[in-house]
Formats: structure tokens, sequence, C-alpha cells
């Protein structure tokens, strides 16, 4: 009978716990914090993405692992039919640094992601500049943004990235630079003319610079050509070429999945390896500057 009486504690415990389904059983697929490092009060915004749309409004509970560093709103809604949703993170100026876990809760399905507040930059190299390859482009063309540190980054680093304008130039919230490098690449479409400036910020760094975007037509795409493409026992090797050195080459599935950027070796020479990967038999290689080409993996 004790056995028992302890058992129904512990299920009417757990049930305590867990948060109320909300108004439709949807599934979180991910949370993403944008950006993931912010300071001086900084807002950031959380977006919660549908592992598939509902026919009904989806009601998403948020929480913050610490409410007097970021506050979150107790709830929002994400319409019938859409897969994704965002919310804002308000943060606090004078809080120290804190890694704050943020939480988003659908039904009894939970998704966390991470948001740095007032984080202290780090000792060592740090961000020196932004510059994009070509400064001036035609609305519609892809440009090769490029961040740069002033020395190698043994951890690597995440830097994130605004446009002024996004109507004129749109770029992607962050960029990576691996370990081992001291610059990373990204990049930058057009959708109509003027001048925007892109900011890139770490940590407490921040650099600027400035994009012109002039209406004509878009130049002729690079020619992509896929040298080696081999996949044995896990190991993926691609090698390509583009007649622009300063292309951004992307692997993707033939269904359009997204892989992984090939690392520019320089004079339009593009290489790189990865390990435990499933044999997707064929892939496709895309330049940010529109060249593209496909091949059968040999073993």
């Amino acid at each position: 009978m004790r056995r028992l009486t302890m058992l129904v504690v512990a299920v009417l415990g757990a049930m305590l716990l867990v948060p109320g389904a909300a108004a439709a059983e949807g599934i979180i697929g991910s949370l993403s914090i944008a950006p993931s490092t912010v300071r001086d009060g900084e807002t950031a915004q959380g977006t919660v993405t549908l592992a598939f749309p509902d026919a009904a409004d989806t009601t998403v509970l948020v929480f913050s692992g610490d409410t007097g560093v970021a506050t979150v709103p107790a709830s929002f809604v994400i319409p019938a039919g859409s897969s994704a949703g965002t919310f804002p993170i308000a943060t606090n100026a004078a809080a120290p640094p804190t890694i704050v876990q943020i939480t988003a809760w659908v039904g009894n399905t939970p998704r966390s992601a991470n948001l740095s507040v007032n984080a202290a930059t780090p000792p060592g190299p740090s961000l020196s500049s932004v510059s994009f390859v070509p400064s001036t482009v035609v609305a519609g063309q892809n440009a090769t943004g490029t961040v740069t540190f002033t020395g190698t980054m043994a951890q690597g680093a995440v830097v994130q990235l605004s446009s002024s304008d996004s109507s004129v130039a749109q770029v992607p919230s962050e960029t990576v630079v691996s370990a081992g490098r001291s610059s990373g690449t990204f990049n930058l479409s057009t959708t109509a003319a003027g001048t925007v400036t892109i900011t890139a910020r770490w940590f407490g760094v921040t650099r600027t610079t400035t994009v012109t975007v002039t209406p004509g037509t878009p130049p002729a795409a690079d020619v992509v050509r896929i040298t080696k493409a081999r996949w044995k026992s896990g190991l993926l090797t691609i090698e390509a070429t583009s007649t622009n050195p300063n292309a951004i080459l992307g692997v993707y599935t033939t269904s359009g999945g997204f892989m992984f950027n090939l690392t520019n070796n320089g004079g339009g020479r593009y290489s790189d390896q990865r390990g435990w990967v499933t044999n997707p038999v064929q892939v496709v290689v895309r330049s940010n500057f529109g060249g593209s080409a496909a091949a059968t993996l040999t073993n």
C-alpha cells in the first residue's frame, strides 16, 4: 500500500511540473535565437519552428531560465497553417555576463536554446573588418562577404551580422569562423537599388562597411565544375572549381538539402572532406554567383 501511495504521489508531482497542453497539439521541431549573443540591453528574437503546420492555432509557452537577465512573453501563438512563429527576448543591460536558457513548450514537447547576455569579450585576436567582393553590385546579384580577425581563432568564433536595409540587401544573422582560421565568408543577396551598411559584431566589437546596389542586369553566372566526388566508408570528399575565385560553393543533396560549404583554397579551387556521412549517391555543388554542377559519387 505504501509503495502504491508513493507511486501516485510521484505521478501527480510529475504532472504538476509539466505545463498544460497548448491550444493545438503541435510538435516543435526547433527553437533558435538570433542574435545568440547580446549586450547593453539589446533585444533578441526567438523563432519556434513546428515539425509540420497545424490546422488550428498553436499556443507556444515560453520560459526564461533567469528572468532577472532575460525576459520573454508567457506565450505566443503560431497561426493556423504556419510552420513558424517568433517572440521577443528583452535583456538587462546591468546584468553580469550570463548564459540564459530559453525554453519553448508545446504540449509535452520542450525545446531549449541558450542566449549569452553581456558576455565579456574574450582575450586574444579581435574582429578587425567586414568586407565584400564585389562591393558594388547590380540588383539581383550576390556578393561574398568576409569577416576577418587579427589572428587565428583557436576555438573559432560566431559573428553576428545585420543589414541597415533588408529591402535592398540581405545577410544571414550570423557567420562562423572555424577553429584554426582567422576569417569566415558569407553570402549577401540583393533585391533593389540603394546603399546599405552591413554590420558585423563579435561580443563588444563592431565593424561596418557599405555596399552599393545599382539598377541593371546582373552578370552571367560563374561556371562550376566538380573535379572529384567520392564516398568511401562514410568519408565524403568533394573537390570543385569556379570561374569566380571569390565564390562560396555549397554542397547539396539532389533533393536540395544543404550539407556543407567547401573550403576556398584560392585560385578558384575548392575542396572539403566530411566523415560519418551516409552515402548521398549524388551531390550538387552550387555557387552564390549562380553556377552549379552535379555529380554521381564514386567509391
